[in-house]
């Protein structure tokens, strides 16, 4: 009796740690494919010099939007998030779009802000030759979504393209 109640402990355990272990290969597995996904939004941004933040990826398949959502659908990216939220906590108006490219604050695939720096041209005299310089904000979001239990918990990755020069006007 002894020896069967020492060997339902140890396969207990055993479980336990399998769990955590499987806990943990989720966790990394999606952190990765969310860094991906993050530095192929940057790439894209950057590459197309800005995106139109009140666009939708519509009818028009050639804009940076559409470029993302296409990337995003190809990549098999599914974790969501709230942008309402990242809103009151930086200060800046993120603007969230789902993965087919349609603005979706609440439960979006990524987020996007664009932040003014000012620098160039900000002040003086010649503020109107200048260009005006910004950058943009990405969040992506990824999760510890374990079978059984499901979304465990929400973490997200920001990360910001480099300054990006428009003409004024």
């Amino acid at each position: 009796m002894r020896e069967a109640i020492g060997g339902t402990w140890l396969f207990q355990i055993v479980i336990v740690f399998v769990l955590l272990f499987a806990g943990f290969m989720c966790l990394t597995i999606n952190q990765s494919k969310a860094f991906n996904v993050k530095d192929r939004i940057i790439q894209t941004i950057q590459s197309n010099n800005g995106i139109n933040l009140t666009a939708e990826c519509g009818s028009d398949t050639t804009g940076t939007l559409c470029a993302i959502s296409s990337y995003l659908i190809d990549s098999a990216y599914r974790t969501t998030g709230n942008c309402d939220v990242l809103s009151l906590e930086d200060n800046y108006t993120y603007y969230g779009f789902s993965r087919d490219g349609k603005v979706n604050q609440k439960n979006a695939a990524f987020c996007i802000a664009k932040i003014d720096s000012g620098g160039i041209g900000s002040n003086g005299d010649f503020a109107s030759e200048l260009p005006s310089v910004a950058y943009y904000r990405v969040v992506v979001f990824y999760q510890l979504d374990l079978p059984i239990f499901h979304d465990l918990f929400n973490f997200r990755i920001k990360g910001d393209t480099k300054p990006i020069y428009t003409n004024k006007g």
